[in-house]
């Protein structure tokens, strides 16, 4: 895992395993800062396309379940008022004065009601896209940025990208920038692997330059992991950070790798 010193940000590579289940106290070897590592949270499983289908469906039975239920006390309050205006007054012997009765409020909970229920089976709907929001995301790839922007960040691809490093190398040849990193499939099938973008940023966080690299396999296996590899000749001198992610994302994965 990458760990980030809190205090003069310098960057190491930890193995996971020697956190335990507590974590510990590291020593940054730069400032010599010490600070304590919590291990990573292990990913909760990732349901299948057939469990997660099945679970969507579920949700928009429900909702269609509340549209009907709810549409059916509309039309039944307003068979009641249509009752009570076509039921005929009852006279006997003469006119005699009334005194005026305070008008009674008609009822005008159809409209509401009707705009309660389109609320309700909405909400149920948008619940049922963020619960499912990466099934969502792989049928409507434009949904990626709107959960995004509404604080649910997803991962479409099922892969993790991790234990990225990047080094200037020179030889006969010239000046070399070599970026290497992991991909794992974290989902219980097999998965299509897509290019890796990698971007050059300066101090400023402005791309500098970009490009695209196909991983040494197209498709993993269910936990698997491959090493990939890019290469740049004559990198750009202002160059100070790197951005590794998946060419075919919109924007950027949560926690992508910088370095």
């Amino acid at each position: 895992m990458l760990i980030v010193c809190p205090s003069c940000a310098s960057r190491y590579e930890l193995d996971g395993a020697k956190l335990g289940p507590d974590g510990r106290k590291v020593r940054c070897a730069s400032c010599q800062t010490l600070w304590h590592v919590a291990p990573e949270p292990e990913l909760p499983p990732v349901p299948s396309a057939e469990e997660t289908q099945a679970l969507l469906n579920e949700e928009l039975e429900q909702a269609a379940a509340i549209a009907a239920q709810v549409s059916a006390q509309v039309a039944e309050g307003d068979s009641e008022d249509v009752a009570a205006a076509s039921e005929p007054r009852k006279r006997s012997g003469p006119k005699t004065a009334r005194k005026p009765r305070p008008k009674a409020h008609k009822k005008a909970y159809s409209p509401v009601v009707l705009a309660t229920s389109l609320s309700v089976v909405g909400l149920v709907l948008l619940g049922g896209l963020v619960w499912q929001r990466t099934l969502a995301s792989r049928i409507a790839p434009q949904l990626a940025g709107v959960f995004e922007m509404l604080g649910y960040p997803i991962n479409v691809h099922g892969l993790k990208l991790g234990a990225v490093e990047s080094g200037l190398v020179e030889d006969a040849t010239g000046r070399f920038l070599v970026v290497e990193g992991d991909v794992t499939n974290i989902t219980k099938s097999q998965t299509r692997v897509p290019p890796i973008e990698v971007a050059v940023k300066d101090a400023a966080g402005q791309t500098l330059y970009s490009w695209k690299t196909d991983p040494p396999r197209q498709e993993l296996e269910p936990a698997e992991l491959i090493r990939f590899r890019a290469r740049l000749a004559a990198p750009p001198a202002a160059g100070q950070s790197v951005l590794v992610r998946f060419a075919s994302s919109t924007s950027a994965e949560p926690g992508e790798p910088r370095r």
